[in-house]
């Protein structure tokens, strides 16, 4: 059975944000962190007034390296399959010729 979801007050930037989520506080608060590290990133190389422009920006960075590791993986998946593919046509050669 599913954990409950459980409320964890995480914060960001001074500000706290509860969440509600069945995900362990401490992998919360480490998420929390990642994104305030890319605000405050963002922050650092451009003069950024509006708040809100250094969180979009923020999440436009993090839904990059998001992408970027979906897209590995996609090709580690890809090269798997064909590998899985030589093997087995290595398998039944390798039986063909024992029969």
């Amino acid at each position: 059975m599913a954990e409950p979801y459980k409320t964890t007050l995480i914060r960001i930037l001074g500000e706290d944000y509860p969440i509600k989520s069945d995900a362990d506080s401490d992998y919360l608060s480490e998420l929390a962190l990642y994104v305030e590290e890319k605000i405050l990133t963002i922050s650092s190389k451009h003069k950024l007034p509006p708040r809100l422009k250094r969180e979009v920006l923020a999440a436009i960075l993090i839904a990059d390296e998001y992408f970027i590791e979906k897209r590995k993986n996609t090709e580690i998946e890809k090269k798997q399959t064909q590998l899985t593919a030589i093997v087995e046509e290595a398998l039944d050669k390798e039986l063909l010729l024992e029969s």
